[in-house]
């Protein structure tokens, strides 16, 4: 207690107001404007990209070339409905992004509707921006995978089936 009352007295509490802290600035808008120019804190980043995320943007993108095979390995694997699930699933994440693949986990093989790739890749929206989609023939419909420019990689984003008719 004593100890108490020697630092209040030191301190001078009786009476006197707190020291004064400035508050933040409200006279600047919220948001940047077109007048205030925020720079990069990283050279190469871009404005309003995550890039903290592991993407090292200095990778160059992949050859177009390799989207199409990308996409191919992707329908031959996906179309083995033989396979045990672990094994299925193992085969076609090889190619596919991280989020796609933790998707795929739950798919049950033997439910996948078509079981041959009757014929190759048609790009469907070729490569450009970082992204294209290509169809496959399927012995039951027609199968169509997106594949996706990532970290220098061609890797699968996505995929769709149409059942044929008739």
């Amino acid at each position: 207690m004593a100890l108490v009352a020697a630092l209040l007295g030191v301190g001078g509490c009786a009476g006197t107001a707190a020291p004064t802290v400035p508050g933040p600035d409200r006279s600047r808008p919220v948001y940047p404007t077109t007048g205030d120019v925020v720079e990069s804190p990283t050279p190469g980043e871009s404005p309003g990209r995550d890039d903290h995320g592991g993407d090292d943007l200095t990778v160059p993108p992949p050859p177009a070339a390799q989207a199409a095979r990308v996409a191919a390995r992707f329908a031959r694997a996906w179309v083995r409905s033989d396979l045990p699930a672990d094994e299925w699933w193992r085969q076609v994440a090889e190619v596919c992004d991280d989020g796609f693949a933790a998707q795929l986990r739950t798919v049950d093989p033997a439910r996948v509707p078509a079981a041959r790739v009757d014929g190759g890749p048609v790009a469907s929206k070729p490569p450009k921006g970082g992204a294209a989609e290509y169809e496959f023939t399927t012995d039951s419909g027609a199968l169509t995978v997106t594949v996706t420019a990532l970290a220098g990689r061609w890797l699968v984003t996505g995929n769709d089936f149409r059942r044929a008719i008739g």
